[in-house]
């Protein structure tokens, strides 16, 4: 049966106060990045207080699309529609340059949903992506998904690798369903915990990782 609280979206997601003394502290870091725009929008999910800097751009989502693409797989498990132990078969098609080593097995190799699904973000494995987006019935089926979550910026157009840039999202909308998924809205709180035990598996720590405190746990 459908799972409490699927319907939110994220127009449902509490905004508080804007941090403006941390907007004055980013702001002057910026200036001298003349070949990108950054995009940034940060959330205290306690009392929904935030900084967004260029937060409502739609910028290409690169990896960021497996975010919500897990997102919606989770839902479909709640729902019963797919098993974690059923076996997804990889077909040529699936195949992706880039992220992820599931690329060098052959077509026709079988894999676990949860496996696939894992590889998807802890490696970033873009065959395992092109896996999943299959399984969930292709691009526009996500789309109207992810529409249903409130989600404008957020749409899937390519398979990955997608070198041209055509998925898009925001991070304003990025957060709003990490906010929604810690509350336990799109997912059953058994998902929403699978959720963050997999994104805090993510290997790739050169980035947020190489400059917060070894501790720190970043999902």
């Amino acid at each position: 049966g459908a799972v409490p609280g699927t319907l939110a979206t994220i127009s449902s997601v509490r905004m508080g106060r804007e941090m403006t003394e941390l907007v004055a502290k980013v702001t002057p870091l910026t200036r001298d990045l003349t070949d990108l725009v950054p995009g940034i929008f940060l959330s205290n999910l306690d009392n929904g207080d935030y900084l967004s800097f260029n937060g409502s751009t739609a910028f290409s989502s690169a990896s960021m699309i497996k975010m919500p693409i897990l997102i919606a797989f989770l839902q479909d498990v709640d729902a019963g529609k797919i098993k974690l132990d059923e076996m997804l078969s990889m077909q040529q098609a699936d195949i992706a340059e880039g992220s992820g080593d599931m690329q060098y097995s052959t077509a026709g190799s079988e894999f676990t949903a949860l496996d696939t699904a894992t590889n998807m973000i802890i490696h970033s494995d873009n065959t395992a992506t092109n896996m999943i987006v299959r399984r969930l019935g292709g691009n526009e089926a996500l789309n109207q998904r992810f529409r249903q979550w409130g989600l404008q910026q957020t749409l899937l157009r390519k398979p990955l690798p997608d070198l041209e840039g055509l998925n898009t999202t925001s991070p304003k909308e990025l957060v709003s369903l990490m906010a929604l998924l810690s509350d336990g809205k799109l997912v059953s709180m058994k998902s929403r915990d699978r959720a963050f035990d997999i994104m805090r598996r993510t290997v790739t720590a050169t980035l947020l990782p190489s400059v917060l405190a070894p501790d720190t746990s970043i999902a």
